[in-house]
């Protein structure tokens, strides 16, 4: 009588089983740099606006200061130090009145709140928005990243950091290159 072993462990078997492992760890491993591509380029949007929002709100405090300026210096001219020629005076105090109804203009219409506070909100309204995917933005200087929390598994994160290294060289490289071409 001939042994034929039940627990299919032949060698057939065993190759079979060893590259459909290998087969599941590249699908997962492409799972993976695909997931991680989609986390840097959010990255990148977010660090992107992030930037476009802190430019425009201090062009728009360079305005408000301006405003606060004019707004101060015709309040002198007119009240403080009024000008002996009427002609001089009555161009002061137009100013001042243009000054002042700009002012209000930029609280009452919203540019306060829409150029200036929004900007400062930007970083912590992601964070609550990114909080149900246990993810954050910190804001470091003027870039920004993302970041997970601790719950996230320590492999998911290494990689993460990883393939951003990776994708931030070859960034740059691709950057050098084009900058070469053109030179």
């Amino acid at each position: 009588m001939q042994h034929i072993p039940s627990d299919n462990s032949t060698p057939e078997h065993e190759e079979a089983t060893s590259s459909l492992e290998q087969s599941k760890v590249q699908a997962s491993k492409h799972a993976d740099q695909v997931i991680y591509r989609d986390l840097v380029i959010f990255e990148e949007r977010l660090r992107g606006n992030m930037i476009r929002l802190q430019r425009r709100k201090r062009k728009f405090e360079a305005l408000l200061c301006c405003l606060l300026l004019l707004l101060a210096y015709f309040f002198y001219a007119v009240f403080v130090d009024p000008s002996k020629a009427f002609t001089n005076h009555l161009l002061n105090t137009m100013a001042l009145l243009i000054a002042a109804g700009s002012l209000v203009f930029f609280y009452r219409s919203g540019m306060y709140s829409e150029k200036i506070i929004y900007a400062a909100e930007f970083v912590p309204h992601c964070n609550r928005a990114l909080q149900s995917f246990n993810l954050q933005f910190n804001k470091k200087g003027e870039s920004g990243e993302l970041s997970f929390y601790p719950m996230i598994p320590k492999q998911l994160q290494d990689g993460f950091d990883r393939y951003r290294k990776q994708y931030h060289a070859r960034k740059k490289a691709r950057q050098q290159a084009n900058k070469v071409k053109t030179n």
